[in-house]
C-alpha cells in the first residue's frame, strides 16, 4: 500500500522509519502547504501496518498524489 500526498507541500518532519509498526490514524509525517498561510498538516496511516519504505526526506517538496511511503497492512 502506498501512502500519497493529498496536497502539494514541503516535508517538515517524518515521524516513522522503515520497519516500524504503526497504528491506524497514527501521524506519519508533517507537511507545510503551499497556500499563503503555509498551513501545516499531518499525513496519517490509513491502516495499522508496517512501514516498508520511506520514499521522501525532510525538506523534499511534493505534489498532490506523490508517493510518500510504502506500507503493508497487518492485523492487530
Amino acid at each position: 500500500m502506498i501512502v500519497s500526498a493529498e496536497w502539494p507541500g514541503c516535508i517538515l518532519d517524518i515521524f516513522v522509519s522503515e520497519g516500524e509498526e504503526v497504528d491506524e490514524d497514527e501521524q506519519l509525517m508533517l507537511l507545510e502547504g503551499t497556500d499563503d498561510a503555509r498551513t501545516q498538516f499531518f499525513i496519517h496511516a490509513p491502516v495499522s501496518g508496517k512501514v516498508v519504505k520511506v520514499l521522501v526526506e525532510d525538506g523534499d517538496f511534493v505534489q498532490d498524489d506523490d508517493d510518500l511511503l510504502e506500507m503493508i497492512e497487518i492485523d492487530q
